[in-house]
This record gives structure tokens, sequence and C-alpha cells, in this order.
């Protein structure tokens, strides 16, 4: 079964408290027979308390619908409009809940028991649920039975015999199963159960190629795998946008699928994008999804993921679903980071050492440059700037100079710092912004370390002491 956390569920019921006295069972009986959604229950074990409707989108939860029992367990969930097909849930006092496939037919009828949602589970005029809860019965079924070989398995003393024997068994077992959903995917191939089915297949693959040495070629492997990731899903079917399962394979696959680098990654998301415009909400989804998470990464340099989709497909006015000002901020968010993305010329400023001469940035000739943002009040910094100063030491005869820009209107608070401290590298202050570093290096907090090269290409950023000197290192040991 699908999970849903604690805390989703309190959210939930926080939100429905109040609508549920207002609407509680305002749409009993509206005779909608042949229209919108009549889903009628009865969970034995519940009275007098309320019951949710919601659905998944993505990664999320949404609430459709609230009702209250009666003291039976009977509610009934109706609407004039249809719902959009997808996995919904019947949610209840205690956490508790179970999950139901909402597709065409929308009236339909079932009876559970609180404590034993699964096994109890009796549907009347729904089909898909009929089998998507057999087949759960099933698989808890046969996990019963196979989990005390499994837990064998895990054991120091079980003999390699007795392992294979297992082994075995279980690959018999997993064949049932394989044999089980295809059965389901024949009966009704266009179905939601179907689909869900197929979506959480993994790609059929040959055995490994062998290159000429006879060594396994695992590129090939890859290759194969990735280009086949994709075959189980329909772009046409918004249905799976209503299920965790689209988000979970996005998830996936530009997490663990796709070479963890800018490049591969961008090529990938214009590939996936294209296929997603076989559905305008899926599409609307993919290039939101990729877009999000891009823009949330923590991996350096995974920002121009996010310029290149801001670039092609809001700025060009794709993503019509935006708003004026939604389009505005995300706009001014990618411009303030394409001038910084990994590989680019860091924007030149130029501010003032302790004697008020001017100094540029890109005058500092180095085989390397720190640029260093800090505060001598800043918590952080006074952590980081004596780790600075033991690298400074270490790595100046190497050709490495620090650029340290402090960001302190207050001058007599920096310098006081620098000769307490003995800071001997170059040392710049701007206290009006005049250079317009605090936008050209998008600063909201300090410290903030960028790595240059000795053209002043952008190599590394938002880095610590450690992680510049390895990345130093690395970078020598090629020339």
């Amino acid at each position: 079964m699908l999970t849903l956390t604690t805390m989703t569920l309190k959210k939930l019921f926080y939100t429905i408290i109040i609508s549920a006295v207002i609407f509680g069972c305002a749409l009993a009986d509206k005779g909608y027979a042949d229209k919108g959604y009549d889903i009628e229950a009865r969970v034995n074990g519940v009275q007098d308390t309320v019951a949710l409707l919601a659905y998944h989108f993505g990664n999320r939860q949404y609430i459709k619908d609230t009702v209250r029992t009666d003291h039976q367990g009977r509610f009934r969930f109706q609407g004039e409009e249809s719902l959009d097909a997808g996995i919904y849930m019947v949610v209840l006092p205690g956490q508790k809940y179970f999950e139901i496939l909402v597709d065409d037919n929308q009236h339909f009828a079932l009876e559970t028991e609180m404590d034993n949602f699964v096994n109890a589970m009796q549907f009347q005029n729904s089909p898909d649920n009929e089998a998507f809860y057999e087949y759960m019965q099933f698989i808890g079924s046969h996990n019963q039975r196979l989990s005390p070989a499994r837990a064998e398995l895990q054991e120091e003393t079980t003999s390699e015999t007795r392992r294979a024997e297992i082994r075995a068994m279980l690959e018999e077992a997993d064949q049932l199963v394989k044999q089980k959903q295809q059965e389901i995917i024949d009966n009704n191939p266009k179905g939601l159960f179907a689909r869900i089915l197929l979506a959480q297949r993994e790609p059929e693959l040959p055995d490994t190629p062998l290159r000429e040495d006879g060594t396994p070629d695992n590129n090939l492997m890859y290759r194969q795998y990735k280009n086949a990731f994709w075959q189980n899903i329909d772009f046409a079917d918004d249905r799976l946008l209503r299920t965790p399962l689209f988000h979970a394979k996005l998830n996936q696959f530009f997490t663990r699928v796709v070479v963890q680098i800018p490049d591969s990654i961008i090529a990938e998301a214009d590939y996936l994008v294209e296929k997603s415009r076989a559905h305008p909400e899926v599409f609307k989804y993919t290039v939101f999804f990729i877009t999000n998470t891009f823009e949330r990464s923590q991996i350096m340099g995974m920002d121009a993921v996010f310029v290149h989709m801001v670039e092609n497909y809001y700025m060009t006015g794709e993503a019509d679903w935006v708003t004026g000002e939604q389009l505005e901020r995300i706009t001014e968010r990618a411009m303030a980071l394409k001038p910084l993305l990994i590989g680019k010329t860091a924007p030149d400023i130029t501010m003032f050492t302790p004697e008020r001469t001017p100094l540029s940035l890109h005058d500092v000739d180095a085989e390397f440059t720190i640029l260093y943002f800090w505060d001598s009040e800043c918590g952080h910094c006074k952590r980081q700037t004596p780790l600075l100063k033991d690298f400074y030491q270490r790595m100046q005869p190497k050709g490495v100079e620090i650029y340290a820009a402090n960001t302190e209107a207050d001058r007599e608070k920096w310098l006081n710092y620098v000769r307490a401290n003995n800071l001997q590298w170059l040392q710049v202050n701007d206290p009006a912004n005049s250079s317009g570093f605090r936008d050209k290096y998008d600063i909201w907090a300090t410290p903030l370390i960028f790595l240059l090269d000795k053209d002043k290409r952008i190599l590394a950023k938002r880095i610590t002491v450690e992680q510049a000197e390895e990345i130093i290192n690395r970078e020598m040991a090629r020339q």
C-alpha cells in the first residue's frame, strides 16, 4: 500500500473540521445517477465522525470532498462534476485510510472494516477496484507466505545449499506475481490499474552485452537501460499524474539514472519535455518538476538546468500556467544565476583596499583565485576564516591568491579584525556597494566562496575551504 505521513494526515484533518460541519451531508441524495461522481461507502467500526476524499497529485495529497458518517459507518461522496481519474484516498480518524481507483466509472459502492481495510473490502459496480483489491490481497498472502524464507536467507547459519533453494523459491514466486500482473493488464489494458502496474515495471533488458575482450560492457548496458526507462509510461495518459508513480519515476530518472552533469541532465530534460507534449497537463507537470527540482538542488552546478528551463520554457511563453508576477520572479532569479554558472567568466568587481586604492578582481594575477565574501561578525565566517588562513599558507606558494571581499558597512570593524588576525591576503571592502557586488554574486548570506581559474572562469562556488583545496589539487594534477 502507498503511505501517507502522520503530518500530512494531521494537516488534512485540521483543514476539514470546520468544512465538515458546513458541508457534512449536504450532498446526500441529490440523484446524480448519470453524471458526476457517487461513491457510497460503509466502514464497519466507524460511527458519527468525519470522512474525507483526497487524491494524489505528484508527491502531494489534496482534499476533494468531506462528509460525515452516520452511526453505522455509512457515508457518501457525491458531486455534479466528474472526478479527475487517479488514485484517491478515503481518510478516516486515527490516521487510517484506504485507497480506491477512480476512473471512467465513478458510481460505485464499497464496504470494509476499520481495522481490516484490504482483506474485508467488497465493491459493487467497480471491476477495476475489485481487481485492485484482489491483487493487494494476493500480494499480502504472498508476502506472508514468503516472509519466513526471506528471514532464513538473512541468517548467517543458513547453508549455501539452502540459500540456493530459497532463492529458487523466491524467483518462482516472483514469476507468479508477474503472471498475475500480466493477467490484469491483458484483461483491461487501458484501465487505470493496468497503467499503474505497467508504470511500476522496470525496463526489460537483455543479458549484459560483452566487449570484444569478453568483459561486460556496462556502459552499453546503462545506455540501454536509460533509453528503455520510459517504455511503460504513456505520456498521453494524465491519470498517472494523480498517482505517486509519475513523480517517483521523474525523481528516480533525474537523481539515479541520468549522469549528474548539467549538460547531460539538460539533454534528457529536453527529450522528456518533448515526450510530455502528448498531453498538456503532463507537459505542465514535467516542466514544473524539472525546473523546481534543479532550482532547489544542493549539487553544485545544477542551477544551469534551472536557468535552461526558465529560458526555454518560461521566458518563451510556453509555461502559460504561471501568472505575470510569477514569471517575473522566476525570470529574475534565473537571470541572477546565469552569469554565475560553472564555466562562466566571473563578473568583474572593483572594491577598495585598506589604503582606499581600487582593486579589480580581474586584475589579480594567479593560477587560482579564491573569491571570499565575508563579514567579521558572521559566526560561520569566524569558523571559515582561520581555515582559510591555514589554507593560504599552504597554497599561496603554489599560485593561489585570495580576493577577500568584506561585505560590512563599518570600515573600522573590518580593519580591526584583519589586523587582529594578521590576515595577509588581498583585502577589499565596498561599504556603499558601488561595485554592485551583492547583486552580481547573488549574495544573501556569508561566508561565500567562489573558486576561479587563471582566466577568472568559475570552477566552483558556494564551497568550503576544504572543498576548494581538494578541487585545486585535482586541477593541478591534470596540468
